[in-house]
Protein backbone atom coordinates (compact mmCIF):
# COMPACT_ATOMS: atom_id res chain seq x y z
CA UNK A 1 0.00 0.00 0.00
CA UNK A 2 2.85 2.38 0.88
CA UNK A 3 4.64 1.63 -2.43
CA UNK A 4 1.42 2.33 -4.32
CA UNK A 5 0.99 5.69 -2.62
CA UNK A 6 4.59 6.65 -3.40
CA UNK A 7 4.16 5.70 -7.06
CA UNK A 8 1.05 7.89 -7.26
CA UNK A 9 2.81 11.01 -5.94
CA UNK A 10 3.93 12.29 -9.39
CA UNK A 11 0.42 11.91 -10.79
CA UNK A 12 -1.16 13.62 -7.79
CA UNK A 13 1.39 16.41 -7.99
CA UNK A 14 0.66 16.90 -11.69
CA UNK A 15 -3.10 17.04 -11.01
CA UNK A 16 -2.65 19.65 -8.28
CA UNK A 17 -0.38 21.79 -10.47
CA UNK A 18 -2.75 21.51 -13.45
CA UNK A 19 -5.73 22.48 -11.31
CA UNK A 20 -3.89 25.47 -9.80
CA UNK A 21 -2.74 26.58 -13.25
CA UNK A 22 -6.29 26.37 -14.58
CA UNK A 23 -7.60 28.51 -11.72
CA UNK A 24 -4.69 30.94 -12.12
CA UNK A 25 -5.38 31.45 -15.83
CA UNK A 26 -9.03 32.11 -14.96
CA UNK A 27 -7.93 34.82 -12.51
CA UNK A 28 -5.73 36.42 -15.18
CA UNK A 29 -8.65 36.51 -17.61
CA UNK A 30 -11.09 37.91 -15.05
CA UNK A 31 -8.67 40.57 -13.80
CA UNK A 32 -7.30 41.46 -17.24
CA UNK A 33 -9.09 44.81 -17.16
CA UNK A 34 -7.39 45.75 -13.91
CA UNK A 35 -4.01 44.49 -15.11
CA UNK A 36 -4.26 46.70 -18.21
CA UNK A 37 -5.32 49.76 -16.20
CA UNK A 38 -2.27 49.63 -13.91
CA UNK A 39 0.41 50.36 -16.58
CA UNK A 40 -1.88 52.95 -18.21
CA UNK A 41 -2.40 54.87 -14.95
CA UNK A 42 1.22 54.53 -13.81
CA UNK A 43 2.57 55.71 -17.16
CA UNK A 44 0.15 58.62 -17.32
CA UNK A 45 1.00 59.79 -13.79
CA UNK A 46 4.73 59.39 -14.38
CA UNK A 47 4.60 61.24 -17.71
CA UNK A 48 2.59 64.12 -16.23
CA UNK A 49 5.13 64.61 -13.45
CA UNK A 50 8.08 64.43 -15.85
CA UNK A 51 6.80 66.53 -18.75
CA UNK A 52 4.41 68.92 -17.00
CA UNK A 53 5.78 69.33 -13.49
CA UNK A 54 9.41 68.84 -14.54
CA UNK A 55 10.27 66.24 -11.89
CA UNK A 56 13.18 64.05 -13.07
CA UNK A 57 12.32 60.82 -11.19
CA UNK A 58 8.65 60.79 -10.04
CA UNK A 59 8.80 57.28 -8.57
CA UNK A 60 5.94 57.90 -6.15
CA UNK A 61 3.55 58.93 -8.95
CA UNK A 62 3.76 55.52 -10.58
CA UNK A 63 3.65 53.67 -7.27
CA UNK A 64 0.61 55.53 -5.91
CA UNK A 65 -1.40 54.99 -9.10
CA UNK A 66 -0.47 51.29 -9.41
CA UNK A 67 -1.22 50.46 -5.78
CA UNK A 68 -4.39 52.55 -5.80
CA UNK A 69 -5.87 50.57 -8.69
CA UNK A 70 -4.70 47.17 -7.50
CA UNK A 71 -4.21 44.00 -9.56
CA UNK A 72 -7.63 42.47 -8.85
CA UNK A 73 -11.20 43.71 -9.02
CA UNK A 74 -11.78 45.16 -5.58
CA UNK A 75 -13.38 48.09 -3.75
CA UNK A 76 -12.13 50.31 -6.54
CA UNK A 77 -13.19 53.77 -5.36
CA UNK A 78 -12.75 53.20 -1.64
CA UNK A 79 -9.41 51.49 -2.17
CA UNK A 80 -8.15 54.27 -4.43
CA UNK A 81 -9.22 56.94 -1.94
CA UNK A 82 -7.66 55.20 1.07
CA UNK A 83 -4.38 54.47 -0.66
CA UNK A 84 -4.27 57.84 -2.43
CA UNK A 85 -4.91 59.92 0.65
CA UNK A 86 -2.67 57.72 2.80
CA UNK A 87 0.22 57.83 0.32
CA UNK A 88 -0.05 61.58 -0.20
CA UNK A 89 -0.34 62.29 3.51
CA UNK A 90 2.59 59.99 4.30
CA UNK A 91 4.82 61.72 1.77
CA UNK A 92 3.75 65.13 3.07
CA UNK A 93 4.53 64.19 6.67
CA UNK A 94 7.89 62.77 5.62
CA UNK A 95 8.85 65.84 3.63
CA UNK A 96 7.86 68.23 6.42
CA UNK A 97 9.86 66.30 9.02
CA UNK A 98 12.88 65.91 6.73
CA UNK A 99 12.89 69.66 6.17
CA UNK A 100 12.73 70.18 9.93
CA UNK A 101 15.48 67.84 11.15
CA UNK A 102 17.03 66.12 8.11
CA UNK A 103 17.43 62.41 7.45
CA UNK A 104 19.17 59.60 9.28
CA UNK A 105 18.60 56.61 11.53
CA UNK A 106 16.93 58.33 14.47
CA UNK A 107 15.04 60.59 12.09
CA UNK A 108 13.61 57.48 10.37
CA UNK A 109 12.36 56.04 13.67
CA UNK A 110 10.88 59.36 14.77
CA UNK A 111 9.18 59.93 11.41
CA UNK A 112 7.61 56.48 11.54
CA UNK A 113 6.30 57.01 15.07
CA UNK A 114 4.82 60.39 14.21
CA UNK A 115 3.36 59.22 10.88
CA UNK A 116 1.78 56.06 12.31
CA UNK A 117 0.34 57.95 15.27
CA UNK A 118 -1.24 60.61 13.08
CA UNK A 119 -2.51 57.99 10.61
CA UNK A 120 -4.13 55.93 13.39
CA UNK A 121 -5.83 59.03 14.77
CA UNK A 122 -7.21 59.97 11.34
CA UNK A 123 -8.30 56.52 10.10
CA UNK A 124 -8.49 52.97 11.45
CA UNK A 125 -8.03 51.38 8.01
CA UNK A 126 -4.94 49.23 7.70
CA UNK A 127 -4.32 50.28 4.08
CA UNK A 128 -4.35 53.98 5.01
CA UNK A 129 -1.95 53.56 7.93
CA UNK A 130 0.39 51.27 5.97
CA UNK A 131 0.64 53.77 3.13
CA UNK A 132 1.59 56.53 5.53
CA UNK A 133 4.36 54.35 6.99
CA UNK A 134 5.73 53.15 3.63
CA UNK A 135 5.75 56.55 1.94
CA UNK A 136 7.21 58.42 4.92
CA UNK A 137 10.04 55.85 5.11
CA UNK A 138 10.76 56.34 1.41
CA UNK A 139 10.93 60.12 1.80
CA UNK A 140 13.32 59.91 4.76
CA UNK A 141 15.62 57.24 3.31
CA UNK A 142 15.80 58.23 -0.39
CA UNK A 143 17.37 61.64 -1.08
CA UNK A 144 15.22 64.12 -2.97
CA UNK A 145 16.21 65.23 -6.47
CA UNK A 146 16.87 68.87 -7.18
CA UNK A 147 13.74 70.81 -8.12
CA UNK A 148 12.44 74.35 -7.82
CA UNK A 149 8.97 73.30 -6.63
CA UNK A 150 8.16 72.86 -2.92
CA UNK A 151 7.25 69.37 -1.69
CA UNK A 152 7.86 67.69 -5.08
CA UNK A 153 7.34 64.13 -3.89
CA UNK A 154 4.02 65.05 -2.31
CA UNK A 155 2.92 66.31 -5.73
CA UNK A 156 4.10 63.06 -7.32
CA UNK A 157 2.08 60.94 -4.88
CA UNK A 158 -0.95 63.21 -5.30
CA UNK A 159 -0.75 62.92 -9.10
CA UNK A 160 -0.63 59.13 -8.98
CA UNK A 161 -3.51 59.00 -6.51
CA UNK A 162 -5.66 61.27 -8.67
CA UNK A 163 -5.05 59.01 -11.70
CA UNK A 164 -6.22 55.94 -9.73
CA UNK A 165 -9.30 57.76 -8.42
CA UNK A 166 -10.23 59.02 -11.89
CA UNK A 167 -10.08 55.51 -13.34
CA UNK A 168 -12.20 54.17 -10.48
CA UNK A 169 -14.81 56.85 -11.18
CA UNK A 170 -14.77 56.71 -14.98
CA UNK A 171 -14.68 52.96 -15.65
CA UNK A 172 -18.08 51.39 -14.78
CA UNK A 173 -18.34 48.24 -12.73
CA UNK A 174 -21.26 45.84 -12.71
CA UNK A 175 -21.86 44.73 -9.12
CA UNK A 176 -23.13 41.35 -10.37
CA UNK A 177 -20.32 40.48 -12.76
CA UNK A 178 -17.67 39.03 -10.45
CA UNK A 179 -20.02 37.25 -7.99
CA UNK A 180 -21.96 35.80 -10.93
CA UNK A 181 -18.78 34.45 -12.54
CA UNK A 182 -17.46 33.00 -9.28
CA UNK A 183 -20.86 31.44 -8.58
CA UNK A 184 -20.74 29.72 -11.96
CA UNK A 185 -17.13 28.64 -11.37
CA UNK A 186 -18.12 27.07 -8.05
CA UNK A 187 -21.06 25.18 -9.55
CA UNK A 188 -18.77 24.05 -12.36
CA UNK A 189 -16.52 22.53 -9.70
CA UNK A 190 -19.52 20.92 -8.00
CA UNK A 191 -20.56 19.39 -11.32
CA UNK A 192 -17.02 18.17 -12.08
CA UNK A 193 -16.53 16.57 -8.64
CA UNK A 194 -19.90 14.83 -8.82
CA UNK A 195 -19.13 13.44 -12.28
CA UNK A 196 -15.77 12.16 -11.08
CA UNK A 197 -17.44 10.43 -8.15
CA UNK A 198 -20.07 8.97 -10.48
CA UNK A 199 -17.39 7.41 -12.68
CA UNK A 200 -15.44 6.19 -9.66
CA UNK A 201 -18.51 4.51 -8.17
CA UNK A 202 -19.63 2.97 -11.46
CA UNK A 203 -16.21 1.54 -12.36
CA UNK A 204 -14.74 1.06 -8.86
CA UNK A 205 -11.96 3.40 -10.03
CA UNK A 206 -9.84 4.33 -7.03
CA UNK A 207 -7.69 6.72 -9.09
CA UNK A 208 -10.74 8.71 -10.17
CA UNK A 209 -12.03 8.72 -6.60
CA UNK A 210 -8.74 10.20 -5.42
CA UNK A 211 -8.90 12.88 -8.10
CA UNK A 212 -12.45 13.78 -7.05
CA UNK A 213 -11.34 14.18 -3.45
CA UNK A 214 -8.34 16.32 -4.45
CA UNK A 215 -10.48 18.56 -6.63
CA UNK A 216 -13.11 18.94 -3.93
CA UNK A 217 -10.44 20.08 -1.48
CA UNK A 218 -9.13 22.66 -3.97
CA UNK A 219 -12.42 24.58 -4.15
CA UNK A 220 -12.05 26.62 -0.95
CA UNK A 221 -10.24 29.44 -2.77
CA UNK A 222 -13.23 29.88 -5.09
CA UNK A 223 -15.65 29.92 -2.16
CA UNK A 224 -13.54 32.51 -0.32
CA UNK A 225 -13.17 34.70 -3.42
CA UNK A 226 -16.91 34.45 -4.09
CA UNK A 227 -17.69 35.56 -0.53
CA UNK A 228 -15.25 38.47 -0.77
CA UNK A 229 -16.74 39.62 -4.08
CA UNK A 230 -20.23 39.52 -2.58
CA UNK A 231 -19.17 41.76 0.30
CA UNK A 232 -17.74 44.22 -2.21
CA UNK A 233 -20.88 44.11 -4.35
CA UNK A 234 -23.15 44.67 -1.37
CA UNK A 235 -21.05 47.68 -0.43
CA UNK A 236 -21.22 49.00 -4.01
CA UNK A 237 -24.99 48.57 -4.03
CA UNK A 238 -25.24 50.78 -0.97
CA UNK A 239 -23.10 53.70 -2.22
CA UNK A 240 -23.52 53.51 -5.99
CA UNK A 241 -26.87 54.37 -7.57
CA UNK A 242 -26.03 52.40 -10.74
CA UNK A 243 -25.23 49.29 -8.70
CA UNK A 244 -28.28 49.59 -6.46
CA UNK A 245 -30.59 48.11 -9.07
CA UNK A 246 -28.58 44.88 -8.91
CA UNK A 247 -29.05 44.48 -5.14
CA UNK A 248 -31.72 41.78 -5.51
CA UNK A 249 -29.53 39.55 -7.66
CA UNK A 250 -26.56 40.11 -5.32
CA UNK A 251 -28.78 38.89 -2.47
CA UNK A 252 -29.74 35.77 -4.46
CA UNK A 253 -26.07 35.12 -5.22
CA UNK A 254 -25.27 35.48 -1.51
CA UNK A 255 -27.82 32.78 -0.74
CA UNK A 256 -26.37 30.56 -3.48
CA UNK A 257 -22.90 31.10 -1.98
CA UNK A 258 -23.99 29.92 1.47
CA UNK A 259 -25.63 26.72 0.26
CA UNK A 260 -23.01 25.90 -2.40
CA UNK A 261 -20.38 26.06 0.33
CA UNK A 262 -22.42 23.67 2.48
CA UNK A 263 -22.96 21.31 -0.44
CA UNK A 264 -19.24 21.16 -1.22
CA UNK A 265 -18.34 20.50 2.42
CA UNK A 266 -20.66 17.50 2.41
CA UNK A 267 -19.28 16.39 -0.95
CA UNK A 268 -15.78 16.25 0.54
CA UNK A 269 -17.10 13.81 3.15
CA UNK A 270 -18.76 11.77 0.39
CA UNK A 271 -15.58 11.82 -1.70
CA UNK A 272 -13.60 10.35 1.20
CA UNK A 273 -16.15 7.54 1.48
CA UNK A 274 -15.99 6.95 -2.28
CA UNK A 275 -12.23 6.49 -1.97
CA UNK A 276 -12.79 3.85 0.71
CA UNK A 277 -15.45 2.05 -1.35
CA UNK A 278 -13.34 1.94 -4.52
CA UNK A 279 -10.32 0.66 -2.61
CA UNK A 280 -12.42 -2.43 -1.87
CA UNK A 281 -13.04 -2.86 -5.61
CA UNK A 282 -16.82 -2.68 -5.24
CA UNK A 283 -18.87 -0.91 -7.91
CA UNK A 284 -22.03 1.00 -6.90
CA UNK A 285 -23.93 1.68 -10.15
CA UNK A 286 -27.22 2.74 -8.54
CA UNK A 287 -25.57 5.29 -6.25
CA UNK A 288 -23.48 6.40 -9.24
CA UNK A 289 -26.71 7.19 -11.08
CA UNK A 290 -27.92 9.25 -8.11
CA UNK A 291 -24.66 11.22 -8.15
CA UNK A 292 -24.90 11.73 -11.91
CA UNK A 293 -28.44 13.12 -11.60
CA UNK A 294 -27.23 15.65 -9.04
CA UNK A 295 -24.38 16.58 -11.40
CA UNK A 296 -26.89 17.28 -14.18
CA UNK A 297 -28.82 19.59 -11.87
CA UNK A 298 -25.65 21.35 -10.75
CA UNK A 299 -24.70 21.92 -14.40
CA UNK A 300 -28.05 23.56 -15.13
CA UNK A 301 -27.66 25.73 -12.04
CA UNK A 302 -24.18 26.74 -13.21
CA UNK A 303 -25.57 27.87 -16.58
CA UNK A 304 -28.36 29.86 -14.91
CA UNK A 305 -25.94 31.59 -12.53
CA UNK A 306 -23.41 32.39 -15.26
CA UNK A 307 -26.07 33.95 -17.49
CA UNK A 308 -28.13 35.48 -14.71
CA UNK A 309 -31.25 33.74 -16.04
CA UNK A 310 -34.17 31.91 -14.44
CA UNK A 311 -33.23 28.88 -12.34
CA UNK A 312 -36.42 26.88 -12.91
CA UNK A 313 -34.69 24.31 -15.16
CA UNK A 314 -32.05 23.73 -12.51
CA UNK A 315 -34.74 23.47 -9.84
CA UNK A 316 -36.63 20.88 -11.89
CA UNK A 317 -33.51 18.79 -12.55
CA UNK A 318 -32.41 18.89 -8.92
CA UNK A 319 -35.94 18.09 -7.74
CA UNK A 320 -36.00 15.04 -9.97
CA UNK A 321 -32.61 13.95 -8.68
CA UNK A 322 -33.68 14.49 -5.06
CA UNK A 323 -36.87 12.48 -5.59
CA UNK A 324 -34.86 9.33 -6.25
CA UNK A 325 -32.72 9.51 -3.10
CA UNK A 326 -34.29 6.73 -1.04
CA UNK A 327 -31.77 5.04 1.30
CA UNK A 328 -33.98 1.92 1.39
CA UNK A 329 -34.33 1.62 -2.39
CA UNK A 330 -32.37 -1.66 -2.50
CA UNK A 331 -32.97 -4.41 0.08
CA UNK A 332 -29.39 -5.65 -0.21
CA UNK A 333 -27.82 -2.31 0.74
CA UNK A 334 -25.84 -2.19 3.96
CA UNK A 335 -25.47 0.71 6.37
CA UNK A 336 -22.64 2.23 4.32
CA UNK A 337 -24.80 2.42 1.20
CA UNK A 338 -27.68 3.92 3.15
CA UNK A 339 -25.45 6.53 4.80
CA UNK A 340 -24.06 7.48 1.37
CA UNK A 341 -27.57 8.17 0.09
CA UNK A 342 -28.40 10.12 3.24
CA UNK A 343 -25.39 12.34 2.58
CA UNK A 344 -26.50 12.81 -1.01
CA UNK A 345 -29.89 13.94 0.31
CA UNK A 346 -28.10 16.70 2.22
CA UNK A 347 -26.28 17.79 -0.95
CA UNK A 348 -29.57 17.81 -2.87
CA UNK A 349 -31.26 20.01 -0.26
CA UNK A 350 -28.35 22.46 -0.25
CA UNK A 351 -28.28 22.71 -4.05
CA UNK A 352 -32.06 23.21 -4.18
CA UNK A 353 -31.71 26.05 -1.69
CA UNK A 354 -28.89 27.49 -3.79
CA UNK A 355 -31.39 27.43 -6.67
CA UNK A 356 -33.78 29.57 -4.63
CA UNK A 357 -36.03 27.16 -2.71
CA UNK A 358 -36.68 27.43 1.00
CA UNK A 359 -35.51 24.62 3.26
CA UNK A 360 -39.04 23.29 3.65
CA UNK A 361 -39.60 23.33 -0.12
CA UNK A 362 -36.26 21.59 -0.73
CA UNK A 363 -36.94 18.87 1.82
CA UNK A 364 -40.38 18.24 0.33
CA UNK A 365 -38.66 17.12 -2.89
CA UNK A 366 -37.05 14.17 -1.06
CA UNK A 367 -38.80 10.82 -0.69
CA UNK A 368 -39.88 10.31 2.94
CA UNK A 369 -37.68 8.08 5.01
CA UNK A 370 -39.17 4.74 6.08
CA UNK A 371 -40.92 4.74 9.44
CA UNK A 372 -40.03 2.31 12.14
CA UNK A 373 -42.23 -0.76 12.45
CA UNK A 374 -43.29 0.31 15.95
CA UNK A 375 -44.40 3.72 14.69
CA UNK A 376 -46.48 2.88 11.61
CA UNK A 377 -49.07 5.46 12.54
CA UNK A 378 -46.54 8.15 13.39
CA UNK A 379 -44.91 10.65 11.05
CA UNK A 380 -41.93 9.73 8.93
CA UNK A 381 -38.62 11.01 10.21
CA UNK A 382 -36.79 13.28 7.75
Amino acid sequence: MADKRVSELPRRGFNVVAHRLRLGLKRVWVNSGQLIQIPIAATAAYSFCVYVLGHPYPFLAAVASAVGIGPVVDRRLRRALEIGIGATFGVLVGEILVNLYGSGTWQLALTLIIGLTIGTILNSGGIFITQIAVQSVYVVVVPATATTMPFPRTLDALTGSVCAILLALLIPRDARKVPRRLAADMLEEVDAVLRMMKRALREADVTMAGRALERARETQDIIDSWGSSLRISREAAKINARARRHAAEVTRLSRAHTFSDRAMRTMRVIARRVVGITELGVAKPVIADYVGSLADGAKKLEIALRRGTDRSLAEAALSEAAGALDPRAKPDWDIHDESMVLLLRTVAVDLLQAAGLTREEAQSRLPPLAVNADEEDGPAVE
